[in-house]
């Protein structure tokens, strides 16, 4: 009965890793941004790729691999308390068979790899994260001296003049002092 167990969670186990390690389905060509695009003046020009689009994308794919972490963690949280009540159940009894010894220090290797490897992902999450929000704010800053810039371009054809900017960087028409 042992080794019944033993193979079905081993089964599991490698299920539950290939699933963590294969990568997300691709996007539909629906959901992707269109390369280009049609001006009012039906001429064309290229749509930024960095638009509203695709941070939306980015965050349903963040949410989806938060979830996945999620439940690689509860799986790992019931992974321990089996191997505790492992544990518990060699220790009440009262032989000491050294095959069972052998499962539970396999089991302990285990779901040390296991928790290594997990922090590892939680790691690389954290980063991708972190480059998801830093692409984020380039993007902002981009479109923001982008509107500047055509502000700026307005004011010299004589249009209204551009709402003032709050950035510390001198403009090109003004004075350094």
């Amino acid at each position: 009965m042992s080794r019944k167990v033993s193979v079905a969670i081993s089964l599991f186990l490698a299920a539950a890793a290939a699933w963590a390690q294969s990568p997300d389905p691709a996007p539909s060509p629906a959901a992707r941004p269109p390369l280009m695009a049609r001006d009012t003046n039906s001429t064309s020009r290229a749509v930024p790729r960095f638009g509203r689009n695709r941070n939306s994308g980015a965050a349903q794919a963040q949410l989806a691999s938060r979830e996945r972490v999620q439940e690689m963690q509860t799986a790992l949280n019931d992974l321990h308390a089996l191997l505790k009540q492992m544990q518990a159940k060699n220790a009440s009894s009262r032989s000491k068979d050294p095959v069972a010894k052998a499962n539970l220090e396999m089991w302990e290797l285990l779901l040390a790899h296991l928790d290594k490897e997990f922090n590892q992902l939680q790691a690389t999450l954290a980063r991708e994260e972190f480059e998801a929000r830093r692409t984020a704010l380039y993007n902002q800053a981009y479109e923001k001296a982008a509107k500047e810039a055509q502000a700026a371009n307005g004011a010299i054809t004589g249009q209204t003049p551009p709402a003032p900017s709050t950035s510390a960087a001198p403009k090109p028409n003004q004075p350094k002092e």
